[in-house]
């Protein structure tokens, strides 16, 4: 489904990306982990054309990423629903009308569905029949993660990107979204890409973990190989993660 190859991006004098390799398999959830600042968003963003490479690229089914431009690279974007960290609903808009968005902008110039069908199966889907009246200054953080997703899947995406889907949220509402994410897989069979920092969600969803470090994937494999590591770097990462999960009784 995606193939990322020798990806370097830089900005100014600071490179982030240093020659990344990764292939992403279609229909699974790939979880990418790391210490903030290695690049992990950055590596989101090219996957979705929002960045350009200083140098590599990004295959997606065949069609190189990076080459396409304007409608092209609208149009290809469709195949994409992206959960944001923060959600990013507009803050003006209700739920109806932040769901309806991305129908209404994807299907410009064309016979629009029925939105208010499609709007209403998509907060179905994310367990949230009935809230398309309140505003998002009304609900709580894990609502809002979740009317995100409704909103990534309308176009019915083939490829859903989390970044960082549980930050800043409660171990239980942190155990809702990692299950939200799975029943998404088997529900609409996508293949999913997720930015994360928390180790015990990435074991729980991930069908393959990869780590980012200094630039370059040094550790992706599936969980149990990956819990098994024989790499120092990814070890001392697994172990500082659950002390921090300890410490605080997660």
């Amino acid at each position: 489904m995606i193939e990322i190859s020798n990806l370097h991006k830089s900005f100014g004098s600071n490179e982030i990306l240093k020659g990344v390799n990764l292939t992403i398999p279609k229909g699974k959830v790939t979880v990418i982990i790391g210490p903030s600042g290695t690049g992990k968003t950055v590596l989101l963003r090219h996957i979705i054309g929002l960045l350009r490479p200083n140098a590599g690229k990004v295959m997606v089914d065949g069609l190189n990423i990076s080459e396409l431009a304007g409608a092209e690279l609208n149009d290809f974007r469709r195949r994409f629903g992206m959960l944001f960290q923060n959600a990013a609903l507009f803050d003006s808009m209700n739920v109806y009308d932040n769901i309806a968005f991305p129908l209404i902008e994807g299907y410009r110039g064309r016979k629009l569905p029925n939105i208010p069908k499609i709007v209403a199966e998509k907060l179905k889907l994310v367990g949230l029949q009935g809230i398309e009246k309140k505003l998002p200054s009304e609900l709580s953080g894990g609502m809002r993660k979740r009317v995100g997703l409704a909103r990534a899947i309308a176009l019915e995406p083939a490829i859903i990107l989390y970044d960082e889907p549980t930050t800043g949220l409660d171990p239980v509402m942190t155990l809702a979204i990692d299950n939200l994410i799975l029943s998404m897989q088997q529900e609409l069979n996508v293949t999913s890409v997720v930015i994360s920092h928390d180790i015990d969600s990435a074991f729980r969803i991930g069908d393959q973990i990869a780590m980012i470090h200094g630039g370059r994937i040094i550790e992706c494999a599936e969980p149990k190989e990956f819990r098994n590591t024989t790499n120092p770097i990814v070890a001392e990462f697994l172990t500082a993660g659950q002390q921090k999960v300890n410490r605080h009784g997660g």
